[in-house]
Parts: structure tokens; sequence; C-alpha cells
């Protein structure tokens, strides 16, 4: 580890134009300008059938332990926790040589989790890892924590050692496809090549989630681009059911609500943020909502604390409706009406019992159907030739970047060609090709491939 001031790691960090990888896409550099006692690593893998952090850790454990050191230096902690889960042999392995090599045994550990969803919810793997609990509308650093994406951490390295900028993502491509696999592929990369690197769909009238199957947006085709926070592409026949609940009429949900709520109360029961002690009753806002009680909004405040993390629908309503899609609903319905996201942090304690809701994996594998699809995907060669690719200037939080090129313009990889606007939140975004520039627009640069 190069010995380096804490100015510097974010400079560079900024200069490389890191993102939380795991996927909301935090620019990292804004992240770590922070005083805490511990970095938390995320390697748990949120959501099912997606490879690409248990792979990053197997196989880069390195630059994950780097940069699990860099992130130490930066935030001013005293120790860093690896929270990963128990079946990942390979990775454990992997990380524990490559501590015992870097000598930082006493400074740097592993956390390992038993395999329950959403155990990759950094609010659940700080309670998991650290037994503190993240307050309601709170943040990790309320409770002396940082947390990144393992991926995240392996770009820091890269960013502080080789000033080497994000131009690459690993992205696993699952489900109906005849060669589950995980690649590794500029970023700016369309979906459809992905997919015919592995082997192309095997059902008729496939369709594609980009994401996990609890938390990942149904896409209208295969026509989307490798972003910095990409992770999984998951194809499936039009009629499974994890896409059927995408295109569900909300309406209709609220009209199912109204008739098919037996107030059982399960929902909240297996609501991993109600197990926190956050104020987040399911069952509640569908009791009203289906009462009709619309006119005071701030009744339905609580649906912010949601993480529309699915369990709700996929896993314990026997009635079939959809709560996290009211929430989701009721977010867009509190915004417009002029209630606020609090801001405050309201400190809780976890429920009893809380720590034994978790919800086994393989069991909320076998419910959603995803079963057959349960493959490895290991890591294989990305073969498919690129014409062309385009690359989004906004693939974080905050404001997009501003183009930096013009169509014409040749660009090499890693070449700054979206900058932070100034005194904004947001992120650098680089060429991850040689090649010439054919469009800018507001939303991405397209590069033809040279």
């Amino acid at each position: 580890m190069k010995q380096i001031s804490k100015t510097e790691i974010l400079q560079r960090v900024r200069d490389a134009g890191v993102v939380g990888a795991g996927g909301a896409g935090f620019p990292t550099h804004v992240k770590y300008d922070a005083q805490v006692e511990v970095v938390v690593a995320n390697g748990a893998e949120c959501e099912p059938l997606i490879r690409t952090d248990r792979l990053t850790m197997q196989d880069r454990p390195r630059e994950v332990v780097l940069g699990m050191l860099y992130a130490m230096a930066a935030v001013g902690a005293r120790r860093g926790v690896i929270g990963l889960k128990k079946k990942y042999k390979d990775a454990i392995a992997a990380l524990e040589e490559q501590i015992r090599l870097q000598g930082v045994a006493d400074r740097v550990s592993l956390f390992k989790l038993d395999d329950f969803y959403p155990a990759g919810d950094e609010f659940i793997l700080v309670r998991e890892v650290l037994k503190r609990t993240i307050p309601e509308y709170g943040l990790p650093k309320n409770v002396g924590a940082v947390v990144s994406n393992v991926s995240t951490l392996v770009d820091v390295t890269f960013a502080v050692e080789d000033a080497r900028p994000v131009t690459t993502r690993l992205v696993t491509v699952s489900g109906a496809v005849r060669r589950p696999s995980t690649f590794e592929v500029p970023v700016g990369a369309p979906f459809e090549k992905l997919i015919a690197a592995a082997g192309g769909p095997v059902v008729d009238a496939a369709r594609l989630i980009v994401g996990g199957p609890m938390m990942g947006s149904l896409a209208p085709d295969f026509s989307g681009f490798v972003t910095k926070t990409t992770s999984n592409l998951l194809v499936l026949p039009g009629d499974h059911p994890v896409v059927l609940r995408r295109l569900r009429d909300r309406k209709r949900q609220l009209h199912l609500t109204r008739s098919a709520c037996l107030k059982c109360m399960l929902c909240s029961e297996l609501c991993p943020r109600n197990a926190l002690g956050h104020a987040l009753y399911p069952d509640r806002i569908m009791r009203s909502v289906a009462a009709g009680v619309t006119e005071d909004l701030t009744a339905y405040s609580g649906a912010y604390l949601c993480s529309e993390c699915g369990l709700c629908a996929t896993y314990a309503c026997i009635m079939n409706l959809d709560p996290c899609a009211m929430n989701a609903e009721l977010k867009i319905l509190l915004a417009k009406g002029g209630v606020p996201r609090p801001r405050e942090p309201r400190p809780t304690e976890a429920r009893v019992f809380g720590d034994e809701r978790h919800v086994p994996a393989t069991r909320l594998i076998a419910r959603l159907g995803l079963s057959p699809f349960d493959a490895p995907a290991k890591l294989a060669a990305f073969d498919q030739p690129l014409e062309f690719v385009s690359i989004p200037l906004r693939q974080h939080v905050g404001v997009p970047a501003e183009a930096q090129v013009r169509a014409g313009d040749a660009v090499v990889v890693g070449q700054v060609i979206g900058e932070i606007p100034k005194e904004r939140l947001g992120a650098r975004v680089h060429s991850s090709v040689f090649g010439q520039v054919r469009e800018v627009t507001a939303e991405a640069v397209v590069i033809d491939v040279k």
C-alpha cells in the first residue's frame, strides 16, 4: 500500500470517476470525505442470481484489500470489515490469504453472513456486522461507519495506485440464456452484445430485467447500455412471474387491495426496515389506502422508509398484493404533494426477534420460480465485437457530467469525456474505448470503436 494523504486519495478517486458500484452510484470521493471509525465492505451480493461481487473477491482479492486500506486511510477508520456470505468459500480463502500477505490481520477482518435476503442492503449489513442500527432517514456514518461495495474498492485501488479511471464493469448475464456468464466489458457496451456473448435467449418472447429479480427494472427491449452500476442482466420468459409483477397495473392493485387484503400483517412482519425498528408498516399503509384515506398525505410519510426490496410482495403476501409498488407510488405522490422526505435521523432499536426474520435465499429463489436459472455464471471472455458504445453522462447520484468532446473528436481509453459541473455533486465520465465521437447529446456520448 502506498503511503498517501487523505487529500490525495480523494483527488485520485475523484479524477478516476469512481462511484458506488453496488447500485446507487454515489460519488466515492464525496462519501470518503468523512471521519468514521470503521469501513464495511459490502460483498454480500444482495440480489439472487448475481455473481459479480463473489467473482470480484475471488479473482481480485489484492485490490479489494488494498482498496479497503485506502478507504480506511481516507476516512480515518481504525478497522475494516469485509462482509460476505459463508458459502463464498473460494472468495474467503483468497481474501484471508491477501490479508495475511498484506500483514493487516489486526485491522482488516472478514464477517461471514448466512445466505439470506437482503443481506447486501447496507442497513442490514451494518446491523449484522457491527450490531448497530442505522437510524430512520439516517446513513451509516450516523453509527460511525462507511459502506463500500467490493467492486468500488477495486476501482479505488486502480485509481490511487495506477491513476486508472473506471472504464469497465463486471456484469453477470443470467436467466434464460444458453451460457449464463459474467463478463468484464467496457462501460457503454450494448446489452444485446452481452446477451449474445451468453449464447442468447433460450426462450421466445424473452424479456430483460436490468438488475436483480427483486429490485431490478424491466427494460422495454434489449437496447440498453452498460453503466458503472450495471451488475446483472436477467433474461426471462415474457410470462414469468418476475416479469409479470412489473407489468401490473397499479390502479388495479389499489382495487385488489380494497377487496383482497386480509390484514394479516405478514408484509410488516417480514419487512427488513420494520425489523430494524423503523416506523414502516406496509400493512397499515395498505389499509389506509384501501380505506381511501388520502386527505392528509403525511399519514403516508412512512413510505419514504421503504427500500423497495420487494419481500412484502414476492414472499410475504399470500394474496399476491404489492405493498412495495404501493410505497413507490406513494413516494411520488408525497413529493408532488409537497411532503418532503424527513432529513433528521431518528434513532431506533431493532425489534425483538428482528434478527430471526431472515428469508433464506434458496427459499426466495424457489418462491420466485428462479431455481432452474440458479447457475454459477462463471467469469468468461467477452468475445463480441463492439461497433460502438453509448456512455451515459449520468451514471451516478447527482447532476449529469458536462460533455468535454464534440462529434468528430478522436478519443482514447481513459480520456475524460464528461466533467463534474463546478461545485455540484457528480462524477467524471471517461471514454471506455479508442474511437471517434459519433454524437453528443444531453444524455450520452456515442463513440464509434476504431
